[in-house]
């Protein structure tokens, strides 16, 4: 039997078995999983708190839901073998282990989903505002040139500004053929790295 008294226990067991605990963004999870296979309350019930934390890990990281749940299973059945060989858990907590790791893999990817959703939300009403400001200056531009005519001493510049904000249109509009046309190769996850930049 293995002397596993602390997390840092854990962590050195884990990358003995050369899982992908390294990466950091999955230490609270393995954490959390190896405190609650201990408890008694029903693993439907069990929320756990650093899922969200962990899928944004990966959503930053561009990984898709199913390379996350990969990560999470794989970690997780490491951690089932440490405690196989540990005195802390009995048969009914390793039954509960695996079951909790299954539920975490859910979560995860559940959290992740929602997480892109979210950014794409995001992104979306980023662009809309974007779209909106040289519409709004186009409109203005015309609005005055009626009122004024075209022959008013300032008529070239509301033609100049109507131009110009004609041109920022354009760059957004070629944004989003741009992202039209990579979006098929893009892994889920990249929503929050393509908002276009201020010009």
């Amino acid at each position: 039997m293995e002397s596993v008294s602390s997390f840092g226990d854990i962590k050195a067991a884990l990358q003995e078995r050369g899982t992908e605990l390294s990466d950091a963004a999955l230490e609270p999870l393995i954490r959390e999983l190896w405190i609650r296979a201990g408890e008694s309350s029903p693993v439907a019930d069990v929320r756990f708190e650093s899922a969200e934390d962990v899928a944004v890990a990966f959503v930053d990281k561009l990984q898709t839901p199913s390379a996350a749940v990969d990560k999470v299973l794989r970690a997780g059945r490491a951690l089932i073998e440490v405690a196989e060989g540990t005195e802390r858990l009995d048969a009914v907590g390793i039954g509960r282990l695996r079951q909790l790791v299954d539920s975490a893999a859910v979560q995860i990817a559940s959290c992740i989903e929602q997480g892109r959703i979210g950014r794409r939300s995001a992104w979306l009403s980023f662009l809309a505002h974007e779209l909106k400001n040289p519409l709004n200056t186009i409109l203005n531009a015309l609005w005055l040139l009626r009122e004024r005519g075209t022959e008013a001493p300032q008529a070239a510049r509301f033609i100049e500004l109507a131009e110009r904000a004609v041109k920022k249109l354009e760059e957004r509009i070629r944004d989003l053929k741009t992202l039209d046309q990579s979006i098929a190769a893009l892994p889920p996850g990249w929503e929050g790295r393509l908002a276009p930049k201020r010009r």
